[in-house]
C-alpha cells in the first residue's frame, strides 16, 4: 500500500503512520508492507508562516476560516495524490 502524506509536520506524519500500523487489515490483504511518501522540501516549502501563501495548499499558512482550512486540505490531498501518481510512473 502506498500512502502519500501531504505534510512535513512531524506530529502529523507520526499520527498517520501510527494510525495505519494499528489497522493492518487495511493493507495486509493486498500487500505485505506500507510505503509512505512524504512531500520533499522543494515541493512543500515549510519556511513560510502566518498569512504567507503556501504554494502546496494554495491558502495562507495559518488559515483564518473553516472554508480556507477545507480548501487547503483538499488541495494538499490532491497534490499529494498527483505527486505519488507521478512518482509511481517513474518506478
Amino acid at each position: 500500500m502506498l500512502i502519500s502524506i501531504g505534510t512535513r509536520s512531524i506530529p502529523k506524519v507520526t499520527a498517520i503512520t501510527r494510525a495505519f500500523s494499528r489497522y493492518p487489515e487495511l493493507w495486509l490483504e493486498n500487500d505485505d508492507k506500507i510505503e509512505y511518501i512524504i512531500m520533499p522540501k522543494e515541493i512543500r516549502n515549510d519556511e513560510k508562516s502566518g498569512q504567507d501563501k503556501d504554494n502546496f495548499s494554495g491558502v495562507s499558512c495559518n488559515p483564518m476560516s473553516l472554508e480556507e482550512t477545507i480548501t487547503g486540505a483538499k488541495n494538499r490531498a490532491k497534490n499529494a495524490f498527483e505527486y505519488a501518481e507521478e512518482r509511481c510512473r517513474h518506478m
